[in-house]
């Protein structure tokens, strides 16, 4: 990889590392956070296959496809993992306010 490429692919490596911690963190609202980190994959990815000297059309292709994928993929871990807290956290509170009625 290239120089500039190698930048962009880091950047992007940044972008849905902060999206991940957004969403598992609830830093924003997860549609906001999921709409910028889907854009911003993209457009890095792009900038990432034109720093490798591919064409524009190629560069598109390759962004909407490899950067879809890799923030798709990153999103659906995250609120996998930030449904099973919420789930987790709601049965015990469910089971502290039983133990409560009960003893």
């Amino acid at each position: 990889m290239q120089g500039m490429a190698w930048l962009f692919f880091v950047l992007m490596a940044l972008v849905l590392l902060f999206a991940y911690l957004a969403i598992r963190r609830q830093w924003f609202a997860p549609g906001f956070t999921s709409a910028v980190a889907v854009v911003v994959t993209i457009i890095l990815m792009i900038l990432t296959s034109l720093g490798q000297g591919n064409s524009i059309i190629q560069a598109v292709i390759v962004g909407i496809i490899v950067g879809g994928m890799f923030s798709g993929a990153t999103l659906g871990i995250a609120w996998y993992f930030h449904n099973n807290e919420h789930r987790q956290q709601y049965s015990d509170e469910e089971l502290n306010q039983q133990a409560d009625e009960s003893g």
